[in-house]
């Protein structure tokens, strides 16, 4: 089992680094046909960040393992909100931004109860034309991101998402040299998903735990380690600001087209465990909404941090 957890780890490295060289040469392209940097951060860069997640979820799915792909998704979205806010707040302070609140989060519930319909309805399946559904609403959501982010007049924001830009960017590179990084990126999303699904199957198997519980747990925290890494370094530099708007964006990407992509890929099978971790998803971020509805300033302290780190806990015990 040892060589199969060698290869999980690299099989993240290949996501992690194939993803990486994917975003900075389409960045580069997209600068090439002088798109803003504003356009750039909030398509290519946002959608780059849950490249790891769609690969794994095309291998899972052409496979056949609805588990994984759904208990990937839904874990990971429980990650980012208890594990990743939660540790960030326990090293600085996680501010709540207003417009996060009272859009983002709600639109996140959505999503949510969305599924939680299409999984409970007929024979349990989330199906081709249900995922197209999904896969429409995340597209819709994108577009929702771009038009309130270009009415939005914080600087602040725009020099932000410009500085991510200008960092990913491939600069200095002729187009032959930038198409071969996008071969070489798409290649190590490959290798990397395949190193990840076929050896979590394997641990899987041999220890005689759900595909759930290890999507839920080992394939979700290997996907969310760049949000855990920016939640640290921004938490330490306290620069929270974007912090839970990334977050929660990368949830509803996460639920809207994971699952969509997966389900049109090949009809999901929805285990009846997953209503326990959607209602438990669900009721993390109406928590979250109150909180930045009635506390004041909307800042998550570090007592909240630790509750949200010891409710992780106890939503892995439980998956187990």
């Amino acid at each position: 089992m040892l060589l199969e957890i060698i290869l999980i780890i690299l099989g993240f490295c290949f996501l992690v680094k194939g993803a990486e060289l994917l975003v900075g040469a389409s960045a580069s392209i997209a600068k090439k046909f002088n798109l803003s940097e504003m356009l750039i951060g909030l398509t290519i860069v946002a959608i780059g960040t849950s490249l790891p997640e769609i690969f794994i979820t095309i291998t899972s799915s052409i496979d056949g393992h609805a588990d994984l792909v759904i208990g990937n998704a839904i874990g990971s979205c429980i990650c980012n909100f208890l594990f990743v806010i939660g540790l960030t707040s326990l090293i600085g302070t996680v501010k709540l931004d207003k417009r996060i609140v009272k859009s983002h989060l709600p639109i996140s519930i959505f999503a949510m109860i969305l599924i939680l319909v299409f999984g409970n309805i007929g024979e349990g399946i989330i199906n081709r034309w249900e995922g197209s559904v999904l896969l429409l609403c995340a597209l819709i959501y994108i577009v929702y991101t771009i038009y309130e982010e270009k009415k939005i007049k914080d600087k602040k924001l725009d020099k932000e998402i410009i500085k991510e830009v200008e960092e990913i960017e491939m600069k200095s590179k002729s187009i032959s040299h930038i198409i071969f990084y996008i071969i070489l990126g798409l290649l190590g999303l490959k290798f990397g998903s395949d190193f990840v699904v076929e050896n979590s199957i394997i641990i899987a198997s041999n220890l005689g735990w759900s595909e759930s519980f290890i999507g839920a747990t080992i394939v979700a925290l290997g996907t969310a380690l760049p949000e855990i890494v920016t939640g640290i370094i921004s938490a330490r530099r306290d620069e929270t600001d974007l912090l839970l708007g990334n977050i929660t964006g990368s949830n509803i990407i996460n639920l809207f087209l994971l699952i969509g992509l997966g389900a049109v890929i090949n009809p999901l099978f929805f285990n009846k465990e997953f209503n326990t971790s959607l209602s438990i998803l669900i009721l993390i971020t109406v928590i979250l909404q109150l909180i930045g509805v009635f506390i004041k300033e909307s800042k998550l302290n570090k007592s909240i941090g630790a509750f949200f780190i010891l409710g992780y806990i106890l939503y892995i015990s439980r998956v187990l």
